[in-house]
């Protein structure tokens, strides 16, 4: 079974997937509900699904024409995502994380 994606929609997905881990953990830092690793991972996929669905968009804003194998695409964006958080961006995502959480000030001389 061959397997292709357009070589836009995955360019694009690598480029969208080095800024996601900044929005997953800003997102898991600043929704009050999101307490819980199984949490986290859940906003980790929807993040990446939305991520998927925006590059979808734009290809066929761009071309006009739907990418056939979506769902490998979705699979993709998922992968790169969490590719991405553990080999480039885990301790900078961490600091992002935590500078969102409620409680935490910006400003470092008021504690």
């Amino acid at each position: 079974m061959d397997i292709t994606l357009p070589t836009i929609p995955a360019g694009v997905l690598g480029l969208l997937g080095l800024i996601a881990p900044y929005a997953i953990a800003a997102l898991n830092g600043a929704l009050p509900f999101v307490r819980t690793p199984w949490q986290r991972k859940a906003v980790a996929v929807l993040v990446a699904i939305a991520l998927a669905g925006a590059v979808l968009v734009f290809y066929f804003a761009y071309t006009g024409d739907v990418i056939p194998e979506w769902p490998v695409l979705v699979l993709l964006a998922i992968v790169v995502v969490q590719a991405s958080y553990a080999l480039i961006a885990k301790s900078t995502a961490a600091a992002v994380e935590k500078r969102f959480e409620p409680g935490e000030t910006l400003r470092r001389d008021h504690r």
